[in-house]
């Protein structure tokens, strides 16, 4: 996710649906009651299921045509690019019926010197998604490593 908001969908963002944190739920082999079945969450206080961690990965579904782009804008080799990590900072859990809207915040990057030769760009892209409120919901950090070539043995 590189630029608010999520591109392709009217209105745009990020629905958070009953239906889908189970499929979700079911590919991870999470059997939470809490995640499946509405009327437990709801007698647990909660407003409806409640999405697992690992669901704002699903963003990535709803990513724009122009983010390959926006990675050249950065500078990336795209040849040469590499998921380097994901970190997920949440304000409260994900529930069915939230519509999340993504921010972009700040991008860093920095470059080390790599084990196998050459120098490796690192770019920290950091964002969060609000709620229908408005309300900052989860922050995440995203970090895309560019290698310096071709790994020679």
């Amino acid at each position: 996710m590189f630029g608010p908001p999520v591109a392709l969908i009217n209105p745009p963002g990020l629905p958070v649906e009953r239906g889908k944190i189970h499929e979700f739920c079911n590919s991870i082999g999470d059997a939470n009651a809490m995640s499946h079945d509405e009327i437990a969450a709801k007698e647990a206080g909660l407003p409806s299921v409640v999405a697992p961690p690992t669901y704002c990965s699903t963003q990535a579904f709803f990513s724009g045509p122009d983010d390959a782009k926006v990675m050249m804008e950065l500078g990336l080799d795209l040849r040469f690019v590499l998921h380097g990590g994901q970190e997920f900072e949440f304000v409260r859990p994900l529930f069915a019926g939230d519509q999340l809207t993504p921010h972009q915040g700040e991008v860093e990057s920095y470059t080390k010197e790599g084990k196998r030769g050459g120098l490796m760009k690192f770019v920290e892209i950091h964002s969060h998604f609000t709620d229908q409120n408005g309300d900052i919901v989860v922050r995440i950090k995203n970090t895309i490593i560019q290698t310096g070539g071709v790994v020679k043995e």
